[in-house]
């Protein structure tokens, strides 16, 4: 209603300045002009208004992700049977490799009795159970980055539908990571409400170790 009427006053402002044209009273043809100028400012200004008015607040919520994933009891759990699975694999390579050195050290001690060509074999022969055993102990180092990696993506799916869910109950329209902000009103912290239900739901998680090949 109102832009109807806006527009209905530009088209006769119009016509009175089309006729004051033709008459010499510059003065009342300057002030309706200033008239003709500020008709559009009111009337687009009208129409943002009307705009705006159709988009509501959205409310914002801060979760502290880095920090919940690494305090959470399934990410502790995970890297504790990682731990363990480390240390058993890192008591097997090092009896391995003292082997290893102790054949050298044979080896060395016998080069001034044997011959050249034996020798030289049992030193590629050494070489090559050296090589073996690194090349091993990357596959291994890599097996369980793996079954770090699947375990943990567990529980950051977990994490991400409890920040939605937490998000909906709040009425959050918007979450953002505490890592992307420099300041954050305690209020709109969610991360510690996150945290509790994330423990609850999923304490512990299994982690899968591949067989060796």
């Amino acid at each position: 209603m109102k832009r109807n009427l806006y527009g209905l006053v530009l088209v006769r402002a119009s016509k009175v300045l089309i006729n004051l044209t033709k008459n010499r009273h510059f003065a009342d043809k300057t002030k309706l002009i200033g008239v003709l100028f500020l008709l559009p400012t009111l009337f687009f200004g009208e129409v943002k208004a009307d705009v705006m008015a159709k988009f509501e607040p959205v409310s914002i919520a801060v979760v502290d992700f880095r920090g919940v994933l690494a305090k959470s009891s399934a990410a502790l759990s995970i890297r504790e049977k990682l731990d363990k699975q480390r240390v058993k694999y890192k008591k097997e390579f090092s009896g391995l490799e003292k082997k290893l050195r102790v054949a050298q050290q044979k080896l060395a001690k016998q080069r001034a009795i044997v011959t050249a060509e034996a020798f030289e074999k049992r030193a590629r022969e050494l070489k090559e159970d050296a090589r073996l055993a690194q090349k091993r102990a990357q596959a291994t180092n890599q097996r369980l980055k793996n079954s770090f990696d699947q375990a943990m993506d567990k529980v950051r799916k977990e994490l991400l539908e409890i920040i939605a869910e937490v998000a909906n109950e709040t009425g959050a329209g918007v979450v953002l990571f505490r890592s992307a902000i420099v300041i954050a009103v305690k209020k709109l912290e969610i991360s510690k409400e996150v945290l509790k239900r994330l423990n609850k739901r999923l304490p512990v998680v299994e982690v899968i170790f591949a067989q060796k090949k």
